[in-house]
């Protein structure tokens, strides 16, 4: 179960828990383990980033920024940083180092790790399914 918190003002909160769960339980969907998650929302992020995420496999710290962004915009952004929270609670993508499934990418430039080449190609089919689109539907082929 997925134990969701938010830090700072967001509108839509009770939506944004159900697009969080649904991004989750779509990517864990057998996980039976109490999983923290804690959002913070703030003005900016270090270093200009849109969103950050940490964690392990009970725990997960996502930040977003918010300055000069929608609601949307940052929802698309959170679809990005909830694929890194599936690493991390799979054990795919190590809370230290740049370790992916036991591989060491600390010499490898952004845009070619692993973990945000995944991410990278999957934001956008999960914030259209799940934040544009009815919450009643069901994702068949991502």
């Amino acid at each position: 179960m997925f134990y969701i918190d938010f830090v700072g003002r967001i509108a839509q909160k009770k939506r944004i828990k159900e697009y969080i769960n649904n991004i989750l339980y779509f990517y864990l969907p057998t996980i039976r383990r109490n999983v923290h998650i804690e959002i913070t929302i703030s003005n900016t992020c270090d270093d200009d980033l849109y969103g950050a995420c940490w964690g392990d496999k009970r725990s997960i710290e996502i930040t977003l920024a918010r300055k000069d962004l929608t609601l949307d915009q940052m929802m698309h952004n959170l679809a990005h940083e909830l694929i890194h929270a599936k690493q991390y609670l799979k054990g795919e993508l190590s809370s230290y180092k740049h370790m992916w499934k036991g591989k060491d990418y600390s010499e490898c430039s952004y845009l070619t790790l692993p973990w945000e080449q995944e991410a990278y190609a999957n934001e956008e089919k999960l914030y259209k399914f799940y934040w544009l689109c009815s919450s009643d539907s069901k994702l068949v082929n991502l």
